[in-house]
C-alpha cells in the first residue's frame, strides 16, 4: 500500500514557475517522452510527463495575474498595490461565508462514524484556507494525507500548482499533475512530480523524482528513495477500491470564464482585474502627489551655506537656489494636494468593483446610504447575499465530498471498515444566514400588533425567545414582560 505524500510539510511549487516558455505545444506526446528519456537534464514538467498542459495561454496567464495581484505588496513604476483589494475582496467574501458555520455528525458512537467526524473535523480546519485558495485562482483542491495515527488530515493545493492534462465532459479536471520541491543538506535541488490520473472509476498515481543542481530545471530523474520522506512511495499505483475524481475534493468558483471561455475556473475577483489596476495607479498617483506636494522653503543657496561653504540647513525642507539673494530672496513653496480628486476617483473604482463582483455596497467603499434610493440598497444587498449563498452551497457540496473521499481513501488504508453510512448524517448551519435581518423581522411583527393581526405575546415571545405554546405560557408573558393597561393610558 503507498503512502501519500506532503504528510510532512514539503513544500507546493508553483508549476507555471517550471514550464519552459520555449516548449513546443505543437510537438508530439512521443516526441516529448523520446526527449525526457533521453536527455541529460529534463527542463520542465511537461517534458518529463511527455503531455501537455491543457490549460490555454490565455488562462496560464490570467491565472499568472491573479496570483501576482494577491501577493503583490512593493510599488512598481506604474502601481501602488497598498490597497490589497484581492485581499480586501477574498477576506471580506470569506467571513461572511462561514462567519455563523457550524458541523457535526449526528451520530459518533461507532468506530466509522467517529474516524468520519475526525474528516469532518480536519476538512473544516481547512475551511478557510480551501476558499480562499480557490477564491484566488477559480479552483482548488484538498488533497487526503493518512497520518500515523490513523487520522486523515488535508493539504490544500491552489490552481498555481497544478497543471491540468485533462478534463471529464463535466469539466471536472480527470489527469492532474502536482510537483513539490525539496533541497538536500548538500544543496541538491529535488522535484517531486506526481500526476493523478481516473479511469473508469480506478484513480492511478504515478511519481517520478528529479534531482538538479540547478533549481530552474528538473534535471536528472532519480529513485524515489533518494528522499527518504519518499522512499515508501510506488513508481505507479492504482487502487483496488473506486476512489473519487483524482483523490481529492474539488471546488470551483460559480462564476462563467470570462477569459477564454474554457471550463477552467476563473478567480472570483477576475472580472474586476482591470479596475484593480487602476486603483493601484490611482494610489501610486495620489502617493507622488503628497510627495511632490510637500512644503518647502525656497531661498538663495548663499543663504543655507555657512562659511566653509557647506549647507547650514540640511532638512530637505529647504531648497537652495543659485542667484541673486535679493532676486531669489526666501519663498514658501506649499501647493495645494488634489487629495479630494484622488479619493473620489477611488470611491468610484471601489463602487464599481462592488458592482461587478455583487458585492454590497459599503463593502469595500465609503457607504453613502443617503444618496441611494431603498431599491439599489436591496438589490445590492441581494445579489450580496445570493453571492454568500452559492458559496455556502459549493462548501456543503465539498464537505459531503471531503466524507466520501475519506471513507473511501480510509477503507483503502484501512483506516475505517467498509460499513455503510449515510450522508444525511451530516449537519450543517449556517446560523441566521445573510438574508436574514432580526432587526427588519422584529420591526415587522411590531406592526403586525400595532394592525391588529398579531397578539403581543406572540412577538414577545418571539424576541426573547419564550415559549408561548399553551395559554399559561401566554399568561407567563403578559405576567413579566407586559406593563399593566393603566400603565399603557398614562
Amino acid at each position: 500500500m503507498p503512502g501519500l505524500p506532503l504528510a510532512g510539510g514539503d513544500r507546493l511549487l508553483p508549476v507555471a514557475a517550471l514550464l519552459s516558455e520555449n516548449h513546443s505545444r505543437g510537438e508530439s506526446m512521443m516526441g516529448a517522452l523520446i526527449r525526457a528519456l533521453t536527455n541529460n537534464a529534463v527542463e520542465n514538467i511537461e517534458e518529463a510527463l511527455g503531455m501537455t498542459d491543457a490549460t490555454s495561454s490565455a488562462m496560464k496567464h490570467a491565472i499568472a495575474e491573479w496570483y501576482a495581484a494577491w501577493y503583490g505588496r512593493a510599488p512598481t513604476k506604474t502601481e501602488d498595490p497598498c490597497q490589497r483589494l484581492p485581499y480586501a475582496i477574498v477576506n471580506k467574501l470569506c467571513k461572511a461565508t462561514f462567519g455563523e458555520y457550524d458541523s457535526s455528525l449526528q451520530h459518533t458512537d461507532s468506530a466509522k462514524a467517529k474516524y468520519l467526524d475526525g474528516v469532518r473535523s480536519t476538512f473544516d480546519a481547512c475551511k478557510t484556507s480551501f476558499m480562499t485558495q480557490a477564491m484566488i485562482g477559480g479552483e482548488a483542491w484538498a488533497k487526503p494525507v493518512p497520518m500515523p495515527d490513523g487520522r486523515l488530515t488535508w493539504q490544500i493545493v491552489g490552481r498555481d500548482s497544478v497543471i491540468i492534462l485533462g478534463r471529464d465532459a463535466s469539466g471536472i479536471p480527470s489527469d492532474v499533475a502536482l510537483c513539490e520541491k525539496s533541497v538536500s543538506a548538500d544543496h541538491h535541488f529535488y522535484t517531486l512530480v506526481e500526476q493523478r490520473t481516473s479511469f473508469a472509476g480506478r484513480l492511478t498515481i504515478q511519481y517520478r523524482l528529479y534531482c538538479s543542481d540547478n533549481k530552474s530545471t528538473l534535471g536528472r530523474r532519480v529513485p524515489l528513495a533518494s528522499l527518504p520522506q519518499y522512499e515508501r512511495l510506488e513508481d505507479e499505483y492504482t487502487f483496488a477500491v473506486p476512489i473519487d475524481g483524482v483523490g481529492m475534493v474539488f471546488l470551483r468558483m460559480p462564476i462563467t470564464n470570462c477569459v477564454d471561455g474554457s471550463a477552467d475556473g476563473v478567480s472570483i475577483y477576475e472580472p474586476a482585474m482591470g479596475l484593480i489596476h487602476r486603483i493601484n495607479e490611482n494610489e501610486l498617483q495620489f502617493s507622488r502627489e503628497f510627495e511632490l506636494g510637500r512644503m518647502r522653503v525656497v531661498a538663495s543657496a548663499d543663504i543655507l551655506r555657512t562659511h566653509n561653504g557647506k549647507k547650514s540647513l540640511t532638512d530637505d525642507v529647504f531648497v537652495g537656489l543659485d542667484g541673486n539673494e535679493q532676486s531669489v530672496g526666501i519663498t514658501p513653496f506649499a501647493p495645494a494636494l488634489r487629495n479630494e480628486s484622488y479619493e473620489a476617483r477611488r470611491q468610484t473604482y471601489l463602487k464599481a468593483i462592488e458592482n461587478l463582483l455583487g458585492i454590497k455596497r459599503g463593502i469595500l467603499s465609503d457607504a453613502e446610504v443617503v444618496s441611494k434610493t431603498a431599491t439599489e440598497i436591496n438589490s445590492s444587498a441581494g445579489d450580496y447575499s445570493l453571492s454568500i449563498m452559492d458559496f455556502q452551497h459549493l462548501y456543503y457540496d465539498a464537505l459531503q465530498a471531503a466524507l466520501r473521499l475519506g471513507d473511501q481513501i480510509g477503507q483503502a488504508y484501512r483506516l475505517c471498515d467498509a460499513s455503510a453510512w449515510s450522508a444525511d448524517e451530516l449537519t450543517v448551519t449556517w446560523g441566521n444566514g445573510v438574508l436574514y435581518d432580526a432587526d427588519q423581522e422584529w420591526t415587522e411583527r411590531k406592526e403586525l400588533v400595532q394592525m391588529g393581526l398579531l397578539k403581543p405575546e406572540l412577538a414577545l415571545a418571539w424576541k426573547f425567545d419564550l415559549p408561548a405554546e399553551t395559554e399559561a405560557d401566554l399568561a407567563e408573558i403578559r405576567k413579566n414582560y407586559m406593563p399593566e393597561l393603566k400603565d399603557l393610558e398614562g
